[in-house]
């Protein structure tokens, strides 16, 4: 870890879950999302791409210990995603209700919801107590747009791709202040950034 206090942190340590707590009818939802140092967020169209070991353990960290996990559908597509285990929800949103090539096992799954409309009305349906947001730009502008994220995990990634990979949340202004920073860990090249909403600094 580099801030605040400099040394060695596991991984269980740094994204401790403890501060995650339901936030009135809604779980507390982590954006969690990987860009270069120059702001693409994929790679030949896979953000996979872009990261390495560590990347892959924190988001996998974050990812499995959700209640639930909200994605648009074009990120499932982009992505392959699979059903979840059990005891975690696939929340998609997408008005076409195309999840590509896993399509009929995520929908046989039992465990995988499609939605569609605004986000202040189905974040209200989302089960558990912590949400992991996955992206894509698209669906991270609204959340964060609508005041409905309370924590962003970003890794930067060593890279400088050029090219016109989108941001990592666009869409309409998400006017607000600052966000406060939690931890910046490094590893082999890649910064780990933790954020929390300014009114949930803990």
């Amino acid at each position: 870890m580099l801030f605040p206090e400099p040394g060695e942190i596991s991984l269980e340590i740094a994204y401790s879950a403890e501060h995650r707590v339901r936030q009135g009818d809604r779980p507390w939802i982590v954006m969690s999302m990987i860009s270069t140092v120059d702001g693409a967020i994929s790679l030949e169209g896979n953000s996979a791409l872009l990261g390495g070991p560590t990347d892959r353990a924190v988001f996998l960290h974050l990812h499995r210990g959700a209640d639930s996990v909200l994605v648009g559908a074009h990120t499932v597509r982009q992505d392959t995603y699979s059903p979840l285990p059990a005891h975690q929800v696939l929340v998609v949103a997408s008005i076409s209700g195309d999840l590509g090539r896993n399509s009929q096992a995520l929908l046989a799954s039992g465990n995988t919801r499609i939605v569609s409309g605004d986000v202040r009305d189905f974040v209200k349906d989302l089960p558990g107590s912590v949400c992991v947001l996955e992206g894509g730009p698209d669906l991270n502008g609204q959340m964060l747009a609508a005041d409905l994220v309370d924590e962003v995990c970003l890794t930067i990634a060593p890279r400088f791709i050029g090219g016109q990979g989108g941001r990592i949340s666009q869409g309409s202004w998400a006017l607000r202040d600052p966000w406060h920073l939690a931890h910046v860990c490094q590893d082999e090249g890649f910064l780990f950034l933790r954020y929390l909403r300014s009114s949930n600094n803990g």
